[in-house]
């Protein structure tokens, strides 16, 4: 391996041949990767091919970086890179005989694969495929100091394509781009939640699922949609709902602060047992309030739900899979105004929940499907904190204002509609 950033590079890799694409496999330094993978418009100044072939980036760079910079277990896939200019050479290696291995008995499609891939350093490299990954490793690398760069052995896996700056040349690496974005299966949040051991949301998801007496026997749909089917008569809710309920519970001060806290487990196990034991509390809170999920908890693995829970009739709010999520946001705020946990859900028991009744017809329920537009899931988050008096003096929480977007998501004037009465 040559030197950090010298500008001639000797990597192994393996040729491969798949359509009529010839590639390269190879181990590249993340100081490579640094210095080496350029972003597009750094490398090429025409439109049109950073238009093609760049996805914007994003805060996703910053939190691989906080990743890599957390976990000593950190591992991520290949990326591919595109070169144009310069002249990479290929030097397939000639294996020896000795007394442990005879050359003689590989296959000649195995001895023309290894080999050493040669760049001089004037080649022109971008990422096709993993920018954000090429980002974070940037990101990385600039939070090192010098002596932690000179001993760092960590290298990711590269895939090298051949790129040629021409009409046609362009047309084929865009549909090599469309072609690994559009065929690459990407990993569902429920897959995600089953198997992420760093995330405390997805780490409580799961310990939820096992060990609340609620959930222990099954009663959470594993599918990949947030939505819960009317005709589902066996779960309260759906995996990717509980996960956004839990995710909005716990959240410590904005969004892309929470997603960098939570990309790395808690040093402290201490830590993730306060997390599982806040989110069991929270729900024995809920059970204990809520006679419908008592009545849940008490059934038998292999009884159905009451058919008034959830039909294509309707049913009882609390059923549908936007239930919990907007209760957890209600809940964050009314922690705002100095409400306590255990208050706010003894009054949120009391909220109407009947899909057909008001205050839900026309806002989450149109007679036959849910109403689950972001403008309509703000609106039934402003009815319930109304209902509840959260904001008795109307600071925030204003009767017009809300009434305005009521009556735009229902298509009416204003004076038609009217709020519900407030409970307290």
């Amino acid at each position: 391996m040559s030197s950090m950033n010298s500008p001639n590079l000797q990597v192994p890799a393996m040729r491969g041949v798949m359509g009529d694409w010839v590639y390269y496999v190879t181990l590249l330094p993340f100081s490579e990767v640094s210095t080496r993978i350029k972003r597009t418009e750094e490398i090429h100044s025409g439109k049109l091919l950073k238009e093609m072939i760049q996805r914007a980036l994003t805060s996703r760079s910053r939190n691989i970086a906080t990743y890599l910079l957390s976990q000593k277990q950190r591992f991520f896939n290949a990326i591919v890179v595109g070169v144009y200019g310069g002249e990479p050479e290929w030097h397939q290696l000639d294996i020896k005989k000795s007394q442990l291995f005879d050359p003689s008995n590989l296959s000649d499609q195995v001895s023309s694969s290894l080999g050493i891939l040669r760049l001089r350093g004037d080649e022109k490299l971008f990422a096709i495929d993993g920018q954000h990954r090429v980002e974070g490793i940037k990101e990385f690398m600039r939070n090192l100091d010098d002596e932690a760069k000179n001993s760092l052995e960590d290298e990711v896996c590269a895939i090298f394509v051949a790129h040629k700056c021409s009409e046609k040349g362009i047309q084929r690496t865009r549909r090599l781009f469309a072609s690994l974005n559009r065929y690459a299966k990407p990993v569902s949040l429920t897959e995600l939640i089953a198997l992420d051991e760093d995330d405390v949301v997805a780490i409580t998801c799961r310990d939820l699922l096992e060990r609340h007496p609620l959930f222990a026997k099954g009663r959470v749909s594993l599918t990949r949609s947030k939505a819960i089917s009317p005709n589902d008569n066996q779960n309260i809710t759906s995996l990717p709902a509980l996960y956004e309920m839990m995710d909005t519970y716990f959240m410590k001060g904005g969004r892309t602060k929470w997603n960098r806290t939570k990309s790395v487990r808690p040093k402290d196990e201490n830590e993730v047992e306060t997390y599982l034991k806040s989110a069991h509390n929270l729900w024995d809170k809920l059970v204990a309030t809520i006679p419908e999920l008592k009545k849940v908890q008490d059934l038998d693995e292999k009884t159905s739900l009451p058919t008034h829970y959830r039909s294509e009739k309707g049913g009882d709010f609390l059923f549908r899979a936007i239930a919990f999520p907007i209760f957890a946001k209600c809940l964050v705020t009314a922690r705002a105004f100095g409400i306590r946990e255990e208050l706010f859900i003894q009054r949120f028991a009391k909220v109407p929940r009947s899909l057909n009744d008001k205050p839900w017809m026309g806002v989450l329920w149109d007679g036959s499907n849910m109403s689950i537009g972001k403008k309509n899931q703000t609106v039934a988050q402003e009815i319930i904190l109304w209902i509840l008096n959260v904001d008795p003096g109307e600071s925030k929480i204003k009767r017009n204002l809300i009434q305005k977007r009521l009556a735009e998501i229902m298509n009416k004037k204003v004076e038609e509609v009217s709020l519900p009465s407030k409970i307290f």
